[in-house]
């Protein structure tokens, strides 16, 4: 099983709040396209849709808004591990 990216989860998360690609792109200070992928390729590995992409609109799916509040838990762990190692950091 491979798991996702920080970077796929960040991306998302970006999405969710901006309800728009565009602006999410640019929140995260990628292109449009980039961050489309990553979802696609989030979506893939997990083996479900987070997005549905209508009418010009983005629409979280229910999965996905589950999915999203997951990634912001596991995003605050990892911005934590870091700031743990930061802390604690000595000379070599």
């Amino acid at each position: 099983m491979q798991l996702p990216s920080t970077k796929q989860l960040q991306y998302f998360v970006a999405l969710v709040e901006a309800e728009h690609f565009g602006r999410a792109a640019e929140a995260v200070h990628v292109s449009q396209s980039a961050l489309s992928n990553a979802i696609k390729e989030l979506e893939s590995r997990l083996d479900t849709q987070l997005v549905d992409r209508t009418n010009r609109q983005v629409t979280i799916t229910a999965t996905g808004q589950q999915v999203a509040t997951q990634a912001r838990l596991c995003l605050r762990d990892v911005e934590g591990l870091v700031e743990l190692v930061a802390g604690q950091k000595q000379p070599m």
